[in-house]
This record gives structure tokens, C-alpha cells and sequence, in this order.
């Protein structure tokens, strides 16, 4: 079992949120895939943390700060995800 807040980006509270909605671990995070744990959690997120967290979880399994995904990847992922841009 991997640990979350081993990767990138995911401290105590992510990590807790993910743990809540059935996301255990890392492996798990990875079978999903960022935008179906996004889903997973965004009940429980301030709307203004939305975009952030998304990115934060794609960076975990990218194995990057969220700020290294480059920007035309970031405005896909949260248009689609999110679908807003």
C-alpha cells in the first residue's frame, strides 16, 4: 500500500478527503485516475480550491508539483474535468 501523502502535492488534508471518499492509497489514486478522484472528493471542496485540487491530483500521479504540468495541459484537464476553463 502506497502512502498519499508520499506523492506530490497531497498533504494531510487532501490525503484525509481522499481517505473518506474510498480513495486508500496511491494505487488507488492511480486506477482512477485524477478526474474520478476529483469527483470522488468535490462535495467536500470549497468552490474555490476546485481547480487547484484537481491539478494537484494529476501532478501526484504525474509525480510533479502541479505547476510543472504545462499550461495547455492544465486548461485541458480543468475544461474537461471541470468543464470551464
Amino acid at each position: 500500500m502506497d502512502s498519499l501523502q508520499q506523492l506530490p502535492n497531497i498533504g494531510a488534508v487532501l490525503a484525509d478527503r481522499l481517505r473518506r471518499a474510498g480513495v486508500d492509497d496511491a494505487g488507488e489514486l492511480r486506477r482512477l485516475g485524477s478526474g474520478r478522484a476529483f469527483e470522488k472528493i468535490r462535495p467536500e471542496l470549497p468552490e474555490d480550491a476546485c481547480t487547484h485540487t484537481l491539478l494537484a491530483l494529476e501532478g501526484a500521479l504525474r509525480g510533479m508539483r502541479w505547476t510543472a504540468i504545462p499550461q495547455t495541459e492544465r486548461d485541458t484537464l480543468v475544461d474537461r474535468v471541470l468543464g470551464c476553463p
